[in-house]
């Protein structure tokens, strides 16, 4: 090899040693400069994406704590059988709220008799929202009467 460049001239040699610098410049950019240069747009759009996910993460949270606080209201010490009959009355229904049983410790039954539909879904949506009462089971027949109907309701305890 050294017998070799030593037998070319000076303007080969410069061409031969541009040939071999060319060759590094290029082999160090497609096997290091490059994947390098990949790779960091790679990660940066990975870091972009997580600070995203990390801001609705935040705002999730946020809305977590304010809904278990809306949830956290007082206890109310009412026994079941006294709510339902308390806000029946409040809504308008206690006319219609002809009979409430106990069904064990923690449901009763209801039935309501000729009672408005529009002020007897809201009223067990207040016991649902306000006081966590649930519906167990629902059954309402119509009456001849428009808007009226005769409801029989079970009601499970709250928590």
């Amino acid at each position: 090899m050294k017998a070799w460049w030593d037998g070319i001239s000076n303007r080969e040699r410069a061409l031969v040693a541009g040939g071999a610098l060319s060759m590094l410049l290029l082999l160090f950019y497609l096997a290091i400069w490059q994947p390098f240069q990949a790779n960091h747009r790679r990660l940066r759009q990975n870091v972009a994406e997580q600070r995203a996910d990390l801001a609705w993460m935040r705002q999730a949270a946020a809305e977590v704590k304010r809904l278990n606080a809306a949830a956290a209201r007082p206890a109310d010490n009412r026994s079941l059988l006294t709510l339902v009959d308390q806000t029946a009355r409040a809504a308008g229904l206690g006319a219609a709220l002809k009979r409430v049983a106990p069904q064990g410790d923690d449901k009763l039954s209801a039935q309501l008799d000729a009672v408005e539909f529009d002020k007897l879904v809201p009223w067990l949506g207040v016991l649902e929202h306000d006081h966590r009462v649930s519906l167990v089971s629902f059954s309402a027949d119509r009456t001849e009467t428009p808007g009226l109907v005769n409801a029989r309701i079970v009601l499970g305890g709250r928590p």
